[in-house]
């Protein structure tokens, strides 16, 4: 292949605050030598959730699987009632919800307190926004996008969003609801780790002759950015370096690479190498994610 090829990482790839400030809590908690189990994966990363098992901090799903273990809770957050039984039962609670994810909540309670039928734009399966539901008394719809808003006309209305959905969706749902409702409260709850990655994401991809997404394939943030990338380029969203195929950079001279939140450092660096060999660049390998061409904190 030409030695013209260039492969950039789009900037603000990789940990949020966040997942940062998760991972260092439960390797804080890890060093401890006590019995700890995370409630859920702590973050939506498969290799990352392995890597935390070998040190004996294992994931489960069922309240009835804890005991006297100390749990952290996911950078997702919990629904409520699962952390008042986590009371209950007395164990010790490292609480690694996402700032931003805490902010949702609360702004959910706040709207639902003060009235307002809530609107969750967001995934009703996705840990996160079952656990901002919870926050809310009164009524409440989860939609995707504007094929599933309510069909009827409110006096007030509150909406809010999943943290790692697109602003441009965010906003298309906001718009589609002023006509139905009188009083509509609108409070982006989309954190801006999540909005400045998607547009550098965007910027990118519009520049590239391909689009290599990494990130867990049940990642919310991660599956956003393959969707931006699928709107505009050829694109492949992958977990690990054994997923990359050598036939997908063929007459590819400007391979770009973009990762989700909870994608780990070691593995983007992987990925940069790998695609290098396929290629023959003759750019250098990197041992840091730092050296890799766009890349920026």
């Amino acid at each position: 292949m030409s030695s013209k090829i260039e492969i950039k990482l789009a900037p603000n790839s990789g940990f949020c605050f966040g997942v940062k400030r998760a991972i260092k809590l439960a390797r804080e908690a890890a060093e401890t030598n006590k019995q700890i189990v995370t409630l859920g994966p702590i973050i939506h990363n498969p290799q990352l959730v392995e890597s935390f098992r070998e040190r004996g901090v294992d994931s489960v799903n069922d309240l009835d699987q804890v005991t006297t273990q100390t749990v952290i809770i996911r950078s997702h957050g919990v629904d409520q009632d699962i952390l008042e039984e986590l009371k209950k039962k007395g164990v010790e609670i490292i609480d690694a919800t996402c700032p931003y994810v805490a902010k949702a909540q609360e702004l959910a309670k706040r709207l639902s307190n003060e009235g307002y039928p809530v609107v969750i734009m967001g995934d009703s399966n996705h840990p996160e926004v079952k656990g901002i539901r919870s926050y809310i008394d009164g009524e409440v719809f989860v939609i995707d996008n504007n094929d599933t808003l309510p069909d009827k006309i409110f006096p007030r209305l509150g909406l809010i969003s999943q943290t790692t959905k697109s602003l441009e969706d965010f906003q298309q749902v906001a718009s589609s609801l002023v006509p139905k409702a009188k009083e509509l409260r609108i409070v982006n709850t989309i954190c801006s780790a999540t909005s400045v990655r998607q547009h550098a994401t965007l910027l990118l991809a519009r520049e590239s002759d391909i689009m290599i997404v990494i990130g867990g394939f049940n990642s919310s943030n991660t599956k956003m950015l393959a969707k931006i990338c699928h709107n505009i380029i050829e694109t492949q969203h992958i977990e690990t370096a054994v997923e990359l195929q050598g036939e997908w950079f063929k007459g590819k001279h400007k391979i770009g690479m973009t990762a989700g939140a909870s994608t780990p450092d070691w593995i983007i660096v992987n990925i940069y190498n790998e695609i290098n060999k396929y290629t023959g660049s003759g750019s250098p390998y990197v041992s840091r994610i730092e050296e890799i061409p766009g890349y920026k904190e």
